[in-house]
């Protein structure tokens, strides 16, 4: 038995009038509470002969009017503590927060710690939420684990960890009350496991339900997906977390996409509900999301379009709205795998700087090998000064090019121009060499 919950019995014998509380009583507590009667009790001299526990127990409740109390009389011979004191909570939680009977009894099956949690403890639970954190009645009624909540832990939480993912632990704990389930250490930790993997605050932010995780799950869950590719792409994702948080599921629905040949998926197609991902699974081709592949470009490029000057940074918001409005001139811009716009940058980054990529972000959504065999014959014959030998069929115009003049926008910009003249820029058909189901869905 845990000192916390040794505690919490000793206190509830004390709230029921036991003249004297030993060890063996909080060894046997629930005997005490569910078996015995009050007769018995009585009769073995554990409470006074004379104690009315209906009225006793009423009075731990402050400022509760007599007009809302309404009196019951229990039969002694055959009733326990426990259901005079489900009782008396009922009444007062209708009083307080208009829970009803229903409600009630979900509470005491869903939350077990409510029927064997000290009247005061409860009390203080709900003032806390109400007074301190800023819960509405409504609230706390929808979110019934804060009437059994640990107030002392409550209380370590908000007087200790002033901020949490960047913001103040109040309005934190308005986004997801479950934050109170967790203990004030375990809170501690998977603050600095997060720090660790340098999750950003903004990753955290829109996960909060990740404070609601035990630590060793976290630290577990972060150090198997660091491996996955698919998390490597996604870790500078705002949505991140959520693959730690539905870990499961996003490595089964990772399985069955990769069945099915499916190489355009979003972050929301790993973690969205069963229907959303169904329809996406049935569906002839695929799509990534718009935002996904923005954020992907954005975050891996951001460090270089950015000055030193704060009057001319661009913010990532500002980048990652400016690269949307360039693709979406491209009418096949979110049938590109991820994993596809992924390498192309790395590879890019071997030869170029980020702002040029940034300029020519077009390129990213073809396929790697037309851009690696191009990219190196351009650079090939620049550095040659034009007397490289040619590799690849190129229009007859280019004999007059001075190669070594070129600039790198421009060696990105021919690149482009080479592989999209095939299709006679219609961009149709490039992909055929990515995903087979791409080619069958746009010829539906």
């Amino acid at each position: 038995m845990n000192p916390i919950t040794m505690d919490n019995y000793g206190e509830i014998l004390r709230e029921c009038g036991f003249i004297t509380i030993i060890p063996k009583y909080l060894i046997r507590y629930h005997t005490m509470v569910r078996s015995r009667t009050l007769k018995q009790l009585k009769k073995e001299g554990l409470i006074d002969g004379d104690l009315q526990l209906k009225d006793k127990l009423e009075q731990c409740f402050d400022n509760w009017p007599s007009s809302h109390k309404l009196s019951q009389d229990f039969d002694e011979m055959s009733t326990s503590i426990l259901t005079i004191r489900m009782y008396i909570l009922e009444k007062y939680l209708n009083w307080k927060l208009n829970v009803s009977t229903e409600e009630f009894q979900k509470y005491c099956k869903h939350y077990l710690p409510l029927k064997h949690k000290p009247m005061q403890d409860i009390q203080e639970a709900i003032s806390i939420a109400e007074t301190d954190i800023g819960f509405t009645q409504e609230t706390v009624r929808r979110n019934g684990f804060v009437i059994s909540s640990d107030p002392v832990n409550t209380r370590l939480i908000l007087d200790n960890i002033p901020t949490i993912a960047g913001q103040d632990i109040r309005e934190a704990i308005k986004i997801e009350p479950a934050i109170l389930k967790n203990n004030y250490n375990g809170l501690l930790q998977i603050r600095s496991i997060l720090e660790e993997y340098r999750i950003s605050a903004e990753a955290q932010r829109n996960c909060l339900k990740i404070y609601c995780m035990c630590p060793e799950t976290v630290r577990e869950r972060l150090e198997e997906l660091v491996q996955l590719k698919e998390y490597q792409m996604l870790k500078s994702n705002p949505r991140v977390l959520s693959m730690v948080v539905h870990k499961k599921k996003m490595l089964s629905r990772l399985t069955k996409m990769n069945a099915a040949n499916k190489q355009c998926y979003s972050l929301n197609h790993l973690i969205s509900s069963k229907k959303v991902f169904n329809n996406y699974i049935g569906n002839f081709g695929s799509k990534a999301c718009g935002r996904d592949i923005a954020i992907l470009i954005s975050t891996c490029l951001q460090s270089s379009i950015n000055t030193s000057s704060s009057a001319s940074a661009i913010s990532s918001k500002t980048t990652a709205a400016s690269i949307v409005k360039r693709l979406k001139k491209h009418k096949f811009w979110l049938h590109t795998a991820l994993s596809v716009i992924d390498d192309n940058i790395k590879f890019l980054q071997k030869w170029f700087q980020n702002e040029v990529i940034f300029n020519n972000c077009h390129l990213l959504l073809y396929p790697g090998f037309d851009i690696q065999q191009h990219i190196e014959f351009f650079l090939g014959m620049r550095n040659s000064n034009g007397f490289k030998q040619e590799t690849i069929p190129l229009d007859s115009s280019y004999n007059n090019i001075r190669y070594g003049k070129l600039t790198d926008d421009q060696i990105l910009a021919l690149t482009l121009y080479e592989i999209e003249k095939k299709y006679h820029f219609s961009g149709d058909g490039i992909w055929s060499k990515q995903d087979p189901c791409r080619t069958e869905s746009q010829l539906s």
